[in-house]
């Protein structure tokens, strides 16, 4: 079997950081087919924007790589992305001839035996052009972000995710939320299951040794919608109780400075470290080093950080959207607030950090639940099962 895999992003050798939970979905993928291809088309670069952070990175990123010799090849071929809505038939124009060309190219050597994109957007919408001229199946798993906003509030492309999710051979949200979102709003044609992606839990573990200092984690990336600002606000309060704990954020800081400027508004900075972005590899053991993890976000759909947390034995405190508590069961494996809720969010860091027995009860628990449900090699398994009866429908 060949997977062809079609992606907004994915991590390239000199960046790290673009969906590596997608990347460890195609490497479990390699452990059970002959073979994956990834498309992940690249926004071409004038010579004048790569003196720019984002345009620098996107130059670096090379034309293709492989990630398993013999076994898997990333592809990033390039295309001009022009913002704005008159421009996006252009840009759905483009991904479709790059996917085309991608599947005729192997017809002979080894051809594509089933399509499998990443999120309900212009790489769904270009993948079922092309799953139907060829007779190949299509799979798209819905990631949270192109239902929750371009769905839902009809915002630039969200005819692409209706269409997707109304054609393709087998739908794939990763939240039961996602699911019944998803069928308000359309009738899909073909199956639907919700799937989580699920973490490697031979590296997501717990430590060894018992953490007893008070260290609270943020992943993900810094913005106003993840709840940054409403983690600050409540922190502060949370810091005149525990003094001697410390909030740590792993992520880009996409606030344009904001971030810096609330930290030292409210004279936050001695105990709030930023540390931007890091390697998926080194994820795991800042996790251990770790007492919670805090994930106050406006809106999601399943946050792999939440999984790799709980796979690690750390208590989750985050807000009750999205597919959030379809994992993180309220005062069971976590604690749970309202989006917003600055005073709650302080309440439930506080007591937790105040209360170690209680932290290490909801951990436990935590830990049992992600054994249970977001073992990798198991989602994996379901995975190309669910490949292999439709390639053999077809």
């Amino acid at each position: 079997m060949h997977v062809l895999v079609v992606a907004l992003s994915f991590p390239s050798p000199a960046y790290l950081h673009w969906a590596p939970f997608i990347k460890e979905q195609v490497l479990q993928l390699c452990k059970r087919v002959e073979r994956v291809t990834v498309l992940s088309p690249t926004t071409f670069v004038p010579s004048f924007a790569k003196s720019l952070r984002r345009g620098a990175i996107l130059a670096s990123i090379p034309e293709r790589y492989s990630l398993i010799d013999g076994k898997c090849e990333v592809l990033f071929p390039r295309y001009v992305n022009v913002p704005g809505h008159w421009w996006l038939s252009w840009t759905k124009a483009q991904w479709c001839r790059l996917v085309e060309k991608t599947v005729v190219g192997f017809q002979k050597s080894s051809p594509v035996s089933l399509i499998h994109a990443h999120s309900g957007d212009v790489s769904a919408w270009a993948s079922l052009g092309a799953s139907r001229r060829h007779g190949i199946p299509l799979v798209v798993t819905y990631h949270g972000s192109e239902v929750h906003d371009r769905l839902v509030n009809r915002q630039k492309g969200w005819k692409m995710c209706r269409d997707a999710f109304k054609y393709a051979q087998l739908n794939l949200p990763v939240s039961r939320d996602l699911e019944s979102i998803l069928r308000r709003h359309v009738e899909p044609q073909g199956r639907c299951e919700t799937l989580l992606l699920g973490v490697d839990q031979s590296r997501f573990f717990p430590s060894s040794t018992v953490n007893g200092e008070k260290n609270v984690l943020f992943i993900g990336r810094v913005t106003k919608e993840k709840g940054i600002f409403d983690l600050l606000a409540a922190w502060k309060k949370v810091e005149t109780v525990c003094p001697d704990a410390v909030l740590t954020v792993v992520g880009d800081d996409c606030t344009g400075g904001g971030f810096s400027k609330r930290v030292a508004s409210l004279d936050i900075g001695d105990s709030v470290r930023m540390v931007g972005p890091l390697p998926n590899q080194t994820i795991p053991e800042v996790m251990r080093k770790s007492s919670l993890l805090c994930l106050p976000s406006h809106g999601e759909g399943t946050p792999v950080s939440v999984m790799e947390a709980m796979s690690c034995g750390l208590t989750i405190v985050a807000t009750r959207v999205g597919g959030i508590p379809d994992m993180v069961c309220h005062n069971h494996t976590g604690l749970l607030v309202e989006k917003g809720d600055i005073q709650g969010l302080a309440q439930a860091l506080t007591m937790l950090l105040s209360k170690p027995a209680e932290m290490t009860r909801l951990s436990q628990a935590a830990r049992i639940f992600a054994c249970e449900h977001f073992d990798g090699e198991k989602s994996a398994d379901r995975l190309v099962t669910l490949y292999q009866e439709l390639v053999k429908a077809s």
